[in-house]
């Protein structure tokens, strides 16, 4: 996640906002591009918790309408897990300020970010939110690493359910031109896995004629390894000797 800002309904001003990533550039390529699509967005009201996102470029706006407030949670991912994230802090802060929400809706006062002290609840829901298993992800990584014939030299992890990629190791070029698209299509099927009774616990994709990419599953975390073609049945072996590892551990 990269920030959120919650902005007045009736007056479009900002209310609260706070920089979860302070090297994303958060305050000036981001809002300076994004809040102007936003607010347009904005100008069709879509329903009390509902959700709409803008994409732009490599950042997604995800956007929440609550009864005097829009919310809009700018982050590199979607899914539904972000999209629950800032309906809770919107449902909490409307709750927080509703006297002096409902004030400024009934013209009684003016509106002032300053007067929206928001932090402390946003610092607890993304410290829960981003909490990684720092034990079992050493143990995991432990145990890939323990081979020597380096079927597991091109590795992202992501932590599950919320897909955020914790750990990258790629040493061949020709796997980092594909990171990006797998991932973005890893997060489709698994939140398409979520959202139904089908649970997917692995899978494999043919990047070219010569070399794949293989998911696996290792609660909480999805495993990505890309490898050659000539490699391909040594790591079914790898995976199934690294999940047997794991759970022995």
């Amino acid at each position: 996640m990269i920030g959120i800002e919650i902005t007045s309904k009736i007056s479009g001003i900002p209310l609260f906002t706070l920089e979860f990533r302070p090297d994303t550039l958060f305050n000036s390529e981001i809002r300076g591009g994004l809040i102007t699509a936003i607010m347009q967005v904005m100008g069709e009201t879509f329903g009390p918790q509902e959700t709409k996102i803008v994409n732009y470029g490599h950042y997604n706006a995800i956007l929440v309408e609550g009864i005097y407030v829009y919310g809009m949670l700018f982050t590199f991912q979607s899914g539904p897990i972000f999209e629950r994230f800032i309906a809770d802090l919107i449902n909490q802060f409307e709750e927080k300020f509703q006297v002096d929400l409902e004030d400024t809706m009934n013209g009684k006062t003016l509106v002032h970010q300053e007067h929206y002290d928001f932090a402390v609840e946003c610092a607890q829901a993304y410290k829960s939110f981003s909490h990684i298993d720092v034990t079992n992800l050493s143990k995991l990584l432990d145990s890939i690493h323990s081979y020597g014939d380096k079927i597991f030299e091109n590795v992202v992890i992501f932590t599950r359910p919320e897909m955020s990629q914790i750990y990258t190791h790629l040493i061949d070029e020709k796997f980092s031109v594909f990171s990006e698209e797998v991932s973005k299509a890893l997060k489709t099927i698994l939140d398409l896995s979520n959202r139904t009774s089908f649970p997917i616990e692995s899978f494999q994709i043919a990047l070219s004629r010569d070399f794949h990419c293989l998911m696996f599953n290792i609660f909480p975390f999805s495993v990505i390894v890309f490898v050659d073609e000539n490699d391909l049945e040594l790591t079914h072996w790898r995976i199934q000797e690294v999940k047997t590892d794991f759970a022995e551990g």
